[in-house]
């Protein structure tokens, strides 16, 4: 069973692409039963459906998971078909399944960054998530500007430099693997907030002025790259050097594209909502199609990952 591991700071949207990728699993785990399953934790479900519970309430989460202390773990299933985009033939039984853990907590981008210095020291439930080779970088889109010089802003760069430092931490640790075919990286960034990209940034790679943006497979990788060159330059650079000197394999980085639609609703309810026609109940107003595509995305790199990857 494959294991993704996903990095984020404080403010860069975490909890709510969590909830978001949830709401994606019901709702294919609704729609689509027979291609898509889920399971989790008892504990790991009540931390989801809070956050969930809050999104499809209209509201940003409230609730502010401690994620040292209680951790997000799931699996979640696609048949090998539906990977493909075709249905499986009837009379196949029920087997062809391949499964995914997402494990979310413990680690965050600046202490991914410190463990340069200090991993000697690591429990070993925290070197097992350092020892994914599925790695999920979150950017928050509404840092994304310039500062007067042309130059990211502080903020912006502090995130660059972070991001920068993971990747080698965790270069670090797949070019280790005592087995050749454990020595690569699957990096994939997830853009969140994207309705609140600025309107610069927005001119500079290529995105309508207003609204999100719905991007095809052919734009995300042509957005990812500019995006890179333009903001985070320092994390560019270390993705380049980890191609050449990193003694792993590196794929090509993934992009997904995470946005909420905001409407002057109730007071503490800005998330507009859509219904769930037919099958009852609301939904928050996001790019569903995105979360799909991540998560038929970590089913290809399950399929593909040697056995036991998770518990090497």
């Amino acid at each position: 069973m494959a294991s993704a591991l996903v990095v984020g700071d404080a403010g860069t949207g975490l909890t709510t692409f969590v909830g978001l990728l949830y709401a994606a699993q019901v709702r294919l785990g609704t729609e689509e039963e027979d291609e898509f399953r889920f399971s989790a934790d008892r504990e790991s479900i009540r931390g989801l459906e809070a956050i969930y519970g809050d999104l499809v309430a209209g509201r940003f989460p409230e609730r502010d998971l401690d994620w040292d202390e209680h951790p997000l773990s799931f699996v979640f299933g696609l048949r090998n078909g539906w990977l493909r985009g075709l249905r499986p033939r009837a009379g196949r039984g029920e087997g062809g399944f391949e499964t995914v853990r997402l494990e979310v907590g413990g680690i965050s981008a600046p202490e991914l960054a410190e463990l340069a210095r200090h991993d000697a020291i690591l429990a070993e439930s925290t070197r097992r998530l350092l020892r994914s080779q599925v790695l999920l970088f979150l950017v928050d889109a509404s840092r994304l500007d310039r500062g007067v010089d042309g130059d990211p802003p502080a903020p912006l760069a502090r995130y660059d430099r972070l991001l920068a430092g993971a990747l080698g931490v965790l270069a670090r640790f797949a070019a280790a693997a005592a087995r050749r075919r454990d020595r690569r990286l699957y990096p994939i960034f997830v853009v969140t907030k994207l309705d609140r990209l600025p309107g610069d940034a927005r001119r500079r790679l290529g995105l309508p002025d207003a609204g999100p943006p719905r991007l095809d497979g052919s734009e995300r990788p042509r957005v990812g790259r500019d995006l890179l060159a333009a903001f985070l330059p320092q994390t560019a650079r270390a993705l380049a050097d980890l191609r050449q000197n990193g003694g792993l394999r590196l794929e090509p980085p993934r992009w997904f594209f995470s946005a909420l639609r905001i409407v002057n609703g109730p007071a503490g309810r800005p998330i507009a909502r859509r219904s769930r026609v037919p099958v009852g109940g609301w939904e928050p107003e996001y790019p569903f199609e995105e979360y799909r595509a991540l998560l038929s995305e970590l089913g290809r790199l399950a399929r593909g990952l040697p056995a036991g990857s998770a518990d090497r």
